[in-house]
């Protein structure tokens, strides 16, 4: 007998009760550990905030992605770019309605930025991704946990470390998980390392090799750079303790509001700020 959970449909058995949706996600992980009362507000109250304009630049260039990527696998070569152009233009003017602060920009020019960073991506990433999966959803037990993500690219590569003395005519292809980030700045090597998003996508996939892109929007303009890294046995033994102690602390009720001096915590990064910090 299977369960359904929103929309979603688990195996008897999978889900915890005692959990606001029945599992957790890497993004509900992160939200907790970076304030566990944004996590309070967000899957105990049930309170929604508006959309940023970063996050709604994301979803546009994560659409773009995935109709790109899922048209290659299907028929071995990807979307149009006019064709995947032509869809973000017509989902941003749905998504544009739910912004409710245009804050110092304009919708056309959040609509410009987003296609700016599409093109890049499908000029200079898309020739070189071979797709394995887009958009792939999962549903694992991490621990005792159970944990529902999806994970955005699943990208096939040549292995030119571990087979190419052994076989040049014929390597390896190793799958590689990969996560898209829209972003103004690098990632440093320690977050490329320790980032725990990246480790449930390993364990997901049954692989160490993980790799980021960054979509880079700087004052010089927009640059994709892909950064490669692994994930070894004890980095995933060491998410599956993290992942016990914040479901005991959910389950113990245990939402702290994080350090009032953090970048996360300010009006801009939290939707949640004026009612937490008592401006409502």
């Amino acid at each position: 007998m299977a369960i359904e959970a929103e929309d979603r449909v688990f195996p008897e058995g999978f889900l915890d009760p005692t959990l606001p949706r029945g599992y957790l996600s890497p993004s509900q992980f992160n939200m907790f550990r970076r304030c566990p009362k944004q996590w309070y507000y967000r899957y105990v109250l049930g309170l929604v905030a508006p959309p940023s304009i970063s996050m709604l630049k994301g979803t546009l260039i994560h659409k773009g992605v995935e109709i790109t990527h899922k048209r290659t696998i299907a028929t071995g070569k990807p979307a149009p770019i006019d064709e995947v152009v032509q869809y973000l233009a017509d989902d941003f003017k749905k998504r544009a309605e739910g912004i409710e602060n245009w804050e110092e920009t304009s919708a056309g020019a959040v609509q410009d930025d987003s296609i700016r960073g599409m093109r890049v991506y499908y000029r200079d990433a898309v020739p070189y991704i071979t797709p394995v999966k887009s958009e792939h959803p999962f549903a694992i037990k991490v621990g005792d946990v159970p944990v529902y993500g999806v994970i955005d690219l699943v990208d096939r590569i040549v292995d030119t470390e571990m087979s190419l003395e052994n076989d040049p005519e014929n390597p390896n292809h190793v799958e590689v998980v990969s996560d898209l980030k829209t972003t103004s700045t690098t990632w440093t090597e320690q977050k490329l390392r320790q980032d725990p998003q990246m480790t449930f996508y390993a364990l997901a996939e049954h692989t160490h090799r993980v790799r980021v892109d960054l979509l880079l929007d700087q004052k010089k303009g927009v640059s994709y750079k892909p950064m490669r890294t692994v994930r070894d046995a004890v980095d995933k033994r060491l998410l599956i303790e993290d992942v016990g102690e914040v479901v005991d602390q959910i389950k113990a009720g245990y939402f702290p509001r994080c350090d009032p001096t953090s970048y996360t915590c300010t009006l801009k990064f939290c939707g949640y700020y004026n009612r937490c910090r008592g401006r409502e």
